[in-house]
């Protein structure tokens, strides 16, 4: 896998790989080079050494400070060994990875002064017109790289420019930080064409609670048109807001689902999928009353972890919100946007809204393919596209959409190409026109919807773990898996478990009838065959300090855990690479050590080759973490087979597992910006078996 024009850091030298996860792209030669990013040390890792105590750190430490001692760490040649090396058995962070200053920005412009009428003086703003605008440490070409930011994005700027070094129109100040060259990628005029077609912005449904600027036609009151939001009631909680016009935030699918109340705290609870059924909703401190919006799928809501993901303002009240019968829409879960896989035939790209007769001139099947898409949609398992949006004017009048900075398009244009096989894209909009349904792509190309199939995302989430609850955890495997529930007067019946459930376990196991079962936090008893437990650590790091963020991916268990210090806050099941604990140069295995992730990107398209075995072509890969080479944490939305080695080699989640660790990690990526690079700040990654 690879990725398609964007670059990750300057100047980085990193191994191409045959397999795995995308592969970054050269730098181009105007960029200088630049301290290289902490790549992390591969397995395999020294032997496993004595568990360490973690050290107690001093209240004043921060959260990526090095313990004492690390700057003394062992030497390179100390950390190789055989494989099957543990990173938790290491004594202290290796040098390459400790924090050594080196993303410290420079104070080149001091603040400005704020005037007491600040707030009615004129705001001063940019914008990108390119899939990569890139954002400077320094206002010059040499600098290094911090973030770029993605054509319709619209970042406020100071009032003059900090310098003109090989930059004609002026190097701007943008917030929060660095600095952008007005230029072939960005301008002043934040009514450009390519800005106005690219206005909507990526959902990120865990950023900060306030929601995306969102400017030119496409302008919703809230995050998509005619969507609503449940307001949060306690401090900490972000109320889910639905991602498709009528909607409102999800907890159920299904309407008459009523919300029970949970009766000890840390009990999870257990979203209705059918009418009729029941949820339980948390009423006790501490507790996480998330709601599902499909069979298998454990809430989640809550932006930090242990908060709440209820909207229900008194304890006791429904914590279910439903959907209208019958609505034909899907929701984008944690998903950026609107996706669509191609079908066979693959669908022509359009540079304009093509009239009936050019249909038919690009598509000689069309009459055929027409009768085909119309039984199709009466399947029941068709997903239909979203209620159509206006169509946007820079298409009005036979217009061709503006191309992106960099994009070479004859005016007279009408097919800028095909979708390769196996193709996924994301929508910026979708609406009708000439009896079809067409949609915009994020790259401005115009794309016939009945020629692909809409995503419905994954529902499965993991689960959040609150002050007070902690691991084991476990979850069902098998989708006929049940629970034994102690009955009131003795004996017990059989609950079914929904597949993939989290289950907060006590940790206590009994053997009944000769099968062997695990006792969970509320008491009921699951077999110990039909679920996969994610145990505590088998031994604390030494670099572990209190407040420093950290991920624990196990192969063995397809689990990860967030951890704060040695807390673990969060816990859910992934999809690593499908040849297991293989090589990661010669294999689809991921590949094991401690890393630092190192760039972030909201979207970016990964690809394979076309001789590849498996080729495929995936637009804006939602949340793309890279912590060492091509190797990253990302979404999935063509698959749902999370706790299945399943990748290329990279770490696929779900889509709102993704969305949640895509906030709660560092870099973090501003509210406009596309993208972030850190050198030596980003979350810590340990991959073992």
């Amino acid at each position: 896998m690879r990725v398609r024009g964007i670059f990750l850091l300057p100047a980085m030298a990193l191994a191409t790989l045959s397999v795995s996860c995308p592969r970054p792209a050269s730098e181009p030669a105007a960029t200088s080079p630049a301290p290289a990013p902490a790549s992390g040390v591969t397995a395999p890792l020294a032997a496993a050494a004595p568990a360490v105590a973690a050290p107690a750190p001093s209240a004043a430490r921060a959260e990526d400070a090095a313990p004492p001692g690390e700057e003394a760490a062992t030497a390179p040649g100390a950390l190789a060994a055989a494989p099957g090396g543990d990173p938790l058995a290491l004594p202290a962070l290796p040098p390459e990875l400790v924090d050594d200053g080196s993303d410290k920005l420079p104070e080149i412009d001091p603040p400005p002064a704020t005037s007491p009428t600040a707030a009615e003086e004129e705001v001063h703003e940019l914008a990108s017109i390119a899939r990569e605008t890139w954002i400077f440490a320094e206002p010059r070409w040499t600098s290094r790289r911090i973030g770029y930011l993605r054509a319709g994005a619209v970042v406020a700027r100071r009032p003059e420019p900090s310098g003109r070094t090989s930059c004609a129109d002026g190097w701007y100040h943008i917030e929060p930080n660095g600095y952008v060259c007005i230029g072939a990628s960005a301008t002043l005029n934040i009514h450009d064409l390519a800005v106005e077609a690219s206005s909507r912005r990526p959902v990120r449904r865990f950023a900060s609670p306030t929601l995306p600027v969102v400017r030119g036609e496409a302008a919703p009151a809230t995050t998509q048109a005619g969507e609503a939001t449940l307001a949060a009631t306690q401090p900490g909680e972000t109320a889910l807001a639905a991602t498709q016009p009528g909607e409102t935030a999800l907890t159920a699918t299904q309407p008459g689902a009523n919300a029970l109340a949970a009766t000890q705290p840390g009990e999870t609870a257990l979203a209705a999928t059918q009418p009729g059924e029941t949820a339980l909703a948390a009423t006790q401190p501490g507790e996480t009353a998330l709601a599902a919006t499909q069979p298998g799928a454990n809430a989640l809501a809550a932006t930090q972890p242990g908060a709440n993901a209820l909207a229900a303002t008194q304890p006791g009240a429904n914590a279910l919100a439903t959907t209208q019968a019958g609505d034909a829409t899907t929701l984008l879960g944690g998903l950026p946007y609107t996706y669509v896989m191609s079908r066979s035939p693959t669908p022509p790209l359009y540079a304009r809204l093509p009239n009936e007769d050019e249909q038919r001139g690009a598509e000689p099947d069309l009459a055929g393919h027409l009768l085909r898409a119309a039984t199709a949609a009466r399947a029941p398992d068709f997903v239909a596209p979203p209620p159509p949006d206006a169509t946007p004017s820079v298409l009005l009048y036979g217009r061709p959409a503006p191309g992106l900075a960099g994009d070479r398009r004859s005016p007279d244009a009408l097919v800028l190409g095909r979708a390769r096989t196996r193709s996924g894209f994301a929508l910026l909009s979708t609406f009708d026109h000439d009896g079809r349904r067409f949609g915009l792509t994020t790259d401005l190309a115009v794309l016939p919807l009945d020629r692909t199939r809409v995503i419905r995302p994954s529902a499965f989430v993991g689960l959040a773990l609150p002050e007070g609850v902690t691991l084991p955890v476990a979850f069902a495997r098998r989708r006929h898996a049940a629970r034994l529930v102690p009955g009131e007067r003795g004996g017990v019946t059989r609950a079914p478990l929904r597949f993939r459930e989290a289950i907060p376990l006590s940790g206590a196991s009994r053997r009944l009838g000769g099968i062997d079962y695990l006792e969970a936090r509320d008491g009921s008893l699951v077999r110990s065959d039909e679920v996969v437990r994610v145990d505590p650590l088998p031994r604390t790091p030494a670099w572990a300090v209190r407040g420093r963020k950290w991920i624990d991916v196990s192969i063995d268990k397809q689990s990860l855990v967030a951890y704060e210090g040695t807390r673990p806050v969060y816990v859910t099941l992934v999809s690593t690479g499908a040849d297991g604990l293989g090589d990661p140069k010669t294999t689809r295995s991921t590949i094991q050590g401690l890393f630092r992730i190192h760039t972030k990107h909201v979207t970016v398209t990964m690809d394979g080759d076309e001789e590849d075995e498996d080729p495929f072509d995936f637009r804006d890969v939602p949340f793309v973490q890279y912590f060492t080479e091509g190797f990253a944490f990302h979404a999935a939305y063509w698959h749902d087979d999370f706790g299945t080695p399943r990748s290329h080699g990279c770490v696929n989640l779900s889509p709102l597992d993704a969305a949640w660790l895509f906030e709660w990690t560092t870099p973090e990526v501003p509210a406009e910006w596309h993208g972030a690079l850190s050198l030596r700040k980003g979350t810590l990654v340990s991959i073992r078996p």
